[in-house]
């Protein structure tokens, strides 16, 4: 697989999980949409592969923003969830792709 296939499959998962969180009822209302808005922005960056080095800062950007909203959603809701462990691994993956692509510009 391909980092940006990678980064799509983590997209469609930012997706889904911020709407099974809105249709859950999370008691934060920011964070469903913020995972929504994060993998409408990867989704499209991942199939069209625009510029490398602003793919790479975006992958960053929202990897960082899942490990924010997994950090949340633990605090709240405690360790019992699955959703926050998913959230930071994907969190890592994407920062870690976003570091990989930025690096291959060098």
């Amino acid at each position: 697989m391909t980092i940006g296939r990678i980064i799509f499959s983590i997209g469609c998962i930012l997706i889904f999980t911020g709407i099974l969180l809105i249709a859950s009822g999370f008691p934060i209302s920011v964070i469903g949409p913020l995972l929504i808005a994060a993998g409408l922005i990867t989704v499209p960056l991942a199939v069209f592969e625009g510029k490398i080095p602003v793919f790479g800062m975006v992958c960053i950007f929202t990897g960082i923003l899942m490990v924010l909203a997994a950090a949340l959603i633990f605090l709240i809701l405690g360790a019992s969830l699955f959703v926050p462990y998913l959230l930071v691994i994907l969190g890592l993956v994407l920062i870690a792709s976003g570091t990989i692509l930025l690096l291959r510009q060098c």
